[in-house]
């Protein structure tokens, strides 16, 4: 069962280091090509290599460094609800970094438990922050009858929105993104992917809010948007649904404020991540 008790638990530090490679691996792994060179070449004349902010999210590690404080669960109980990144600065393509996780809030939502782990990676050099990223879980079974009511409010207007882009997925995409390091069978095996009661395996949920930043932020530079991709100082969005491998998506933004988009992403009328928001810093840094 979740130990309830846990709320407050710290984690120790723990190294997580990623090299240019992997960060080529990363933006082709959602789905960046010739037109985002800088993110998938490291040669290119006159095109610096750039990491995707929502890389973050990876070296976090979610609620792993935690795992012996939080108690016990079945695995196929776990959903994935949301995730949050923020950023000082652009990550570098390669680096070193120093992760605490705290375990910041669990909550009884009637047919399970919502737990939030919150991740701060800073440089082993200066101690200096490089992220913060804040995982949701969905715990499915994990509530304990006295559910809380309420929800963070909507960041989406009630109007139509700003910009609209697709971006396509293949059929093999989630078998290269699991190389990324997510190696959940529930993304590659067909028979573990039934028994959780999916038809077929499914794309990672990370995977399909990735590859939203990375269609969002190229749509906002190819409308005139100054460096979106380098000016990241948050990213986030809730899971509503799975993907298959292989649909195109649909992406709606909403320009809310100075450098404030809330977004949506879709596959036809199904919704898959909503309530999502991009925060740009207001000069490229």
């Amino acid at each position: 069962m979740l130990d309830r008790t846990s709320v407050g638990a710290v984690s120790a530090p723990v190294a997580r280091t990623w090299t240019a490679d992997d960060a080529l691996l990363y933006a082709l792994a959602l789905g960046a090509g010739p037109d985002q060179l800088d993110l998938v070449t490291e040669n290119s004349q006159g095109v610096e290599q750039r990491l995707l902010p929502t890389y973050a999210a990876l070296l976090a590690g979610g609620t792993k460094p935690l795992r012996d404080r939080l108690g016990d669960w079945p695995p196929q109980a776990t959903v994935h609800g949301a995730q949050r990144v923020r950023l000082p600065a652009p990550l570098p393509v390669a680096g070193e970094v120093e992760v605490v996780s705290t375990v910041t809030r669990i909550a009884d939502k009637g047919s399970g438990a919502l737990l939030e782990v919150e991740a701060t990676g800073r440089d082993p050099k200066d101690g200096s922050a490089v992220f913060t990223a804040v995982t949701t879980l969905f715990l499915r079974g994990q509530g304990w009858g006295e559910p809380e009511s309420g929800s963070d409010p909507d960041p989406v207007p009630d109007r139509a929105p700003d910009l609209e882009v697709e971006a396509g997925t293949t059929e093999s995409q989630a078998l290269l993104y699991r190389l990324c390091g997510d190696r959940n069978p529930l993304h590659s095996d067909p028979v573990f992917a039934r028994r959780a009661g999916f038809e077929q395996p499914i794309l990672h949920g990370l995977c399909t809010w990735g590859l939203t930043a990375r269609a969002l932020l190229g749509e906002l530079a190819r409308l005139g948007e100054p460096d979106p991709l380098g000016r990241v100082a948050a990213y986030a969005g809730r899971f509503r649904a799975p993907v298959t491998p292989g649909e195109t998506l649909t992406i709606r933004a909403w320009h809310t404020g100075p450098g404030t988009w809330a977004h949506t992403t879709s596959v036809g009328d199904r919704t898959v991540v909503d309530r999502g928001e991009l925060t740009l810093h207001p000069e490229a840094l």
